[in-house]
């Protein structure tokens, strides 16, 4: 696979050195690391520090074994959603297969997943392209992500990098996925002009997130009213709320807003939509997510819907 510098896209010489701009990126445990900054939960070598704890524990755990040993040494995640967490994170090829499946999306040539984590969307796209990569900003869980492929038998490319400064050449991917990950991006908006680069021409990208508006609890701190409130007042409302968390940085999105940052970084879209929904891991919630996927189409929902969708297609000239 070919990489460039994610910060000058200059080309890489041997070891992954960049003779344009100086800078050099090692090899960690098999998965190169492009990073320009942390992600916002973890400093730089912190996370290389945890990755290298979780290489070893990979070599006698198994992939659900290992998400219990992860949250087992990340003390600053509760017990009570490292629970729910878990769940998600198993159930996660199903869900990302159902996604694929609704959206219609076409096999391709080349398909890149931002913000893969432990892979769960590579899994589901096996057969789908010739060529799978996922990048995540978390070494630590591209490490976990790696047991999990080998045990699927899937090959995929796990990069760890920013979205927003990605080490791919323009043009190179005809698919691109980019599933709950821009509410955690520094910049969503550089994300998604870094994702239009690599796209190829005619290349689609499916954007879904969580709906601020939904009238829910947060998904990723299971509070109510986190997204109503105005962002400057939504990390000490959380801290207030749950004091055993980490500060709350995530910044969920509106139907509007996540259309106009697609267009913006210059995809054509439709509209941005109220997605269907699936929870495999929450069998107590099946009647409420049937009744939701028939009136999904409302009107209403692209503004109150729990989950949001976009197909962006980057235009050929």
């Amino acid at each position: 696979m070919t990489f460039v510098c994610p910060a000058c896209k200059g080309p890489l010489e041997a070891a992954y050195e960049c003779r344009r701009c100086g800078r050099s990126f090692p090899v960690i445990h098999g998965i190169p690391d492009f990073r320009l900054f942390p992600d916002p939960y973890i400093g730089l070598e912190e996370d290389r520090a945890k990755a290298a704890r979780l290489f070893d524990a990979a070599q006698r755990l198994d992939f659900r074994q290992m998400l219990d040993y992860y949250y087992s040494i990340t003390e600053e995640d509760p017990g009570d959603l490292a629970k729910l967490w878990t769940a998600h994170a198993v159930a996660e090829p199903e869900i990302a297969a159902f996604l694929l499946r609704e959206a219609g999306i076409a096999d391709g040539r080349a398909w890149l997943d931002i913000g893969c984590s432990t892979g769960g969307l590579l899994i589901a796209a096996k057969g789908r392209a010739p060529l799978l990569a996922g990048v995540d900003v978390a070494l630590r869980w591209l490490i976990v992500g790696a047991i999990r492929l080998r045990e699927t038998g899937i090959h995929a490319h796990l990069v760890c990098a920013n979205a927003e400064a990605l080490p791919f050449p323009g043009d190179s991917f005809d698919r691109i996925t980019c599933i709950d990950t821009i509410e955690h991006l520094r910049d969503a908006r550089a994300a998604l002009r870094e994702s239009y680069r690599v796209a190829a021409p005619d290349g689609t990208l499916l954007c879904a997130t969580n709906n601020r508006f939904a009238p829910l609890p947060d998904p990723q701190v299971h509070l109510w009213g986190v997204g109503w409130l105005p962002r400057k007042w939504q990390a000490d409302y959380v801290r207030w709320r749950r004091k055993d968390l980490h500060r709350y940085r995530i910044e969920m999105r509106s139907a509007r807003n996540v259309n106009r940052l697609l267009r913006q970084a210059g995809f054509s879209t439709r509209g941005t939509e109220a997605a269907p929904l699936i929870a495999p891991h929450r069998p107590s919630f099946r009647p409420a997510i049937q009744i939701y996927n028939r009136i999904r189409r409302l009107p209403l929902m692209k503004i109150i819907g729990p989950r949001l969708w976009t197909i962006g297609r980057k235009t050929a000239t």
